[in-house]
């Protein structure tokens, strides 16, 4: 998140007044009391998802790490390797190319 709101400053009251919006239109209470009561763990971390959208997101962090972090792809794939949730998807971190298009970026 740091990355985007550094890389494009002109962006940050419109991003951060969005963000407020989201906290403060989302039923967090209610999603608390839901998941209490129904024993059910909400699922997260990509569950379900296919491998084209996990990759889409794995994608970008990967690019933002290299371009904007300075690192080279082996220790981009290491750090993403450690995240969640890509730490979930180990096969799909480890197949990204040390030449991915930055193209659009």
């Amino acid at each position: 998140m740091r990355n985007i709101l550094d890389r494009y400053p002109d962006i940050v009251k419109d991003i951060e007044a969005m963000l407020r919006c989201i906290e403060e239109t989302v039923p967090v209470q209610r999603i608390w009391l839901d998941t209490a009561e129904d024993k059910d763990t909400p699922l997260t971390g990509f569950v379900g998802e296919p491998d084209t959208e996990i990759r889409q997101v794995l994608e970008a962090m990967f690019r933002s790490l290299i371009q904007n972090k300075g690192l080279n792809p082996e220790d981009a794939r290491a750090r993403l390797s450690r995240t969640e949730p890509f730490d979930r998807y180990s096969n799909l971190v480890a197949s990204l190319p040390d030449d991915l298009s930055f193209a659009g970026e």
